[in-house]
């Protein structure tokens, strides 16, 4: 049978797997991701797409940062029910330094698009209300390598 020429727009080879212990203990459950490099048959750009289950309150980036690509950080609500309540409490904090920071505190489904250059971080996941209906914690990068730059740490 001839394969479809809109094949290539379908991506099928994602990955589920255990977080890595030694990087977040506190993430339980396992992720499902994907990353691309550059071109493929479609010419997309190069990206990585996580979706991480959140299921109990921890800082999970202390420490703020900055990359050259864009991201986009989304914060999903797990109840299917009602997946606009995000059952939880997130911080994060933003700015145009690593010394002017704002935080900001989201209790609905959020996204946050971290233009290349942008500072951010802390991330902080302060509460989930039901481990059973987890933040889902979807992180899309256009890149297939990531990279940053950390702010000083001896401020």
């Amino acid at each position: 049978m001839e394969q479809s020429k809109y094949e290539k727009y379908i991506i099928r080879d994602l990955w589920h797997k255990s977080y890595p212990t030694d990087f977040h203990a506190e993430v339980t459950k396992p992720v499902l991701g994907l990353r691309k490099d550059e071109g493929g048959a479609s010419g997309h750009p190069p990206f990585t797409l996580s979706w991480v289950p959140i299921t109990e309150a921890f800082l999970m980036a202390p420490q703020p940062h900055v990359h050259d690509w864009d991201e986009f950080l989304m914060f999903i609500g797990g109840d299917a029910t009602n997946m606009l309540d995000l059952g939880g409490e997130v911080e994060l904090s933003l700015g145009d330094d690593e010394d002017h920071l704002e935080k900001f505190v989201f209790t609905t489904s959020t996204v946050v698009h971290l233009v290349g250059g942008l500072w951010h971080c802390p991330l902080n996941f302060k509460r989930v209300n039901d481990p059973a209906k987890p933040i889902i914690f979807t992180n899309l990068m256009f890149t297939s390598e990531y990279t940053m730059t950390m702010a000083k740490a001896d401020k």
